[in-house]
C-alpha cells in the first residue's frame, strides 16, 4: 500500500535538532561501523538543512554525493557533488562504499523498491545504513496515544525495514538518544517533526499532547532509541564483537550497555555467551566466579537467580568500568564484586560457579598468544578456586579448532560434558566440567 507523498518541514527538523543528540550519536556510531574500512565513496540520502554528516565524515572519502530535493539556502563545500531529486526519482551515476540513509525511510511511497535501490547502489563490499527511531522509551508510546486520538493504526517504522531487508544480512544497533527542553511545550515544538504526516491534528490535540508529556517525564529528557540498521553482502558478525558502537542490548529482559571495545553478548553477533546462560545452574545460595565478565551479565543474571555473591573479573579496564555500569544501573553493587585482572591473578576465595568467557580468535582480540594457550592456562588454575562439587563452564567455536581442547581436558583429566548448537554456520560449544 502506498501512502501520500510527505513534505520535509526545515521548521520541524530545525527545532527538533537543536535540543537532541540525535545527529552526534549517529555520526559516531557510523564512524565506529566503518572503522578499518577502506571506503572510497559515500552517498548521503536526504541531507536536512545542514549537510551535518559531510561535516563530521566527510574527510574520510575521496568522494562525497548527496542526494537532496531541496539545497536552497544551504552551504555546501564545492567536493560534495549534489543529485537535486528525491531519492526514488534520483537518477545515479555510479555504486558507492557507504550510503547513510538517515531517517528518510519514512518519507518513501514505495518503501521496497527504495530499500531495493539502495542495495542496489552497493559497491560488491559496500556498507548501507539506515537510521530509523525504535519504539522504545518515550517515542514509541507517545506515537501510540496520539495515533489512538486520531483513531488511526499506528504502523512503526523500524518492522517496515526489517521488511524490506527480509532476506539480507543485517545488524541493528539500538542506540538511546534524548531531547532537552526548557519546558513542555517547547518540547511539543520539537517533536512536531515526529507528526508531519498529520499537521493539522498535531496542533489541534496540542493541549493533550503537552498533558500527556508533562505526565509522563515530569522534568527529566525525553528518551528515544536511534536503530542503527548495517548490511552488508558478505557479513561477518563477529567482526563487531568489540568494534562496535556504545549501544544498548537486552538479554533475558535485562537491559545492558555494551560499551565500544568490550565484547558483546548480543546474540546476532554471537552465540558464546547466549550459550552459557542457556546452560546457567540453579544459582540459589550459590557463589560465582565471572572470568571474562565483559559486561557483566552473567554475574547479573547469577545475582538475580539467588546467587549470593559474584566476582566479576576482566583482564580489561573498559570491561570492567562496562561491568560496574550495568551492575549500578541494576542495583546489584552490594552482591556483585567487580575486579580487573588476568584470570585468575587477583582473584581470592573459592566458588561453586567457575564461568569463562574468553577469547576463540586471535583476529578478533588482537591478544599475543593463542587463545587456546589462554584456555588452557585458565583450566589449569581453576582447580584451586573451585569449591568440591562445584562446576566450571566455558564457551568455544567451530571457527578455531577443538581438538586441542579435548587434548587439554583430557591432559587435565577432567570430567565434561559438551553441548553445542548452530549460528551462523558455526558451531558453538559450551563444555560443562564437574568437580
Amino acid at each position: 500500500m502506498t501512502t501520500d507523498a510527505l513534505l520535509f518541514n526545515q521548521q520541524y527538523f530545525n527545532e527538533f535538532t537543536r535540543q537532541s543528540d540525535e545527529k552526534t550519536i549517529i555520526i559516531n556510531s557510523i564512524r565506529k561501523l566503518m572503522a578499518h574500512e577502506k571506503l572510497q565513496s559515500c552517498l548521503e540520502i536526504g541531507m536536512g538543512t545542514t549537510p551535518v554528516f559531510h561535516q563530521q565524515l566527510g574527510h574520510y572519502f575521496r568522494q562525497y554525493t548527496v542526494v537532496e530535493k531541496n539545497t536552497d539556502g544551504v552551504q555546501l563545500p564545492a567536493e560534495v557533488q549534489v543529485i537535486n531529486s528525491s531519492w526514488e526519482e534520483a537518477v545515479l551515476p555510479q555504486q558507492y562504499d557507504l550510503i547513510i540513509a538517515s531517517h528518510v525511510f519514512y518519507y518513501f511511497q514505495h518503501k521496497q523498491a527504495a530499500v531495493d535501490k539502495m542495495l542496489s547502489a552497493l559497491t560488491e563490499n559496500g556498507m548501507l545504513v539506515i537510521v530509523v527511531n525504535g519504539q522504545e522509551e518515550d517515542y514509541g508510546p507517545l506515537k501510540e496515544y496520539f495515533y489512538q486520538n486520531i483513531q488511526r493504526d499506528y504502523q512503526p517504522t523500524y518492522p517496515q525495514v526489517m521488511k524490506a531487508l527480509a532476506g539480507r544480512n543485517y545488524l541493528t544497533f539500538s542506540v538511546p538518544a534524548a531531547i532537552h527542553y526548557p519546558d513542555h511545550e517547547a518540547l511539543y515544538h520539537s517533536l512536531s517533526l515526529f507528526f508531519d504526516q498529520y499537521p493539522t491534528p498535531y496542533s489541534l490535540h496540542k493541549h493533550n499532547i503537552i498533558a500527556y508529556l508533562r505526565q509522563t517525564l515530569g522534568q527529566r529528557p525525553f528518551r528515544l532509541y536511534q536503530k542503527i540498521i548495517l548490511h552488508r553482502r558478505k557479513i561477518t558478525p563477529w567482526r563487531y564483537l568489540l568494534d562496535h558502537p556504545d549501544y544498548e542490548i537486552t538479554v533475558q529482559d535485562i537491559r545492558l550497555w555494551a560499551l565500544d571495545g568490550v565484547f558483546s553478548p548480543d546474540k546476532q553477533l554471537t552465540n558464546s555467551t547466549p550459550l552459557l546462560l542457556q546452560h546457567l545452574p540453579d544459582m540459589q545460595g550459590r557463589r560465582v566466579l565471572d572470568i571474562g565478565c565483559g559486561t557483566g551479565i552473567i554475574s547479573i543474571l547469577a545475582v538475580r537467580g539467588g546467587a549470593a555473591a559474584a566476582v566479576a573479573a576482566d583482564i580489561s579496564p573498559r570491561a570492567v568500568a562496562n561491568t560496574q555500569l550495568n551492575v549500578r544501573m541494576h542495583g546489584y553493587t552490594e552482591q556483585i564484586s567487580v575486579v580487573q585482572s588476568d584470570l585468575f591473578d587477583n582473584i581470592t576465595g573459592k566458588y561453586h560457579f567457575i564461568f569463562g568467557n574468553l577469547p576463540i580468535l586471535e583476529d578478533i582480540w588482537k591478544i599475543s598468544n593463542p587463545p587456546v594457550l589462554l584456555l588452557q592456562r585458565f583450566l589449569a588454575e581453576a582447580r584451586e578456586f573451585i569449591l568440591p562439587g562445584g562446576q566450571l563452564l566455558f564457551s568455544w567455536a567451530s571457527f578455531a579448532p577443538t581438538a586441542p581442547v579435548l587434548s587439554i581436558l583430557q591432559v587435565l583429566n577432567y570430567q565434561y560434558s559438551m553441548h553445542a548448537i548452530s549460528q551462523h554456520n558455526t558451531m558453538w560449544y559450551v563444555f560443562i566440567i564437574q568437580f
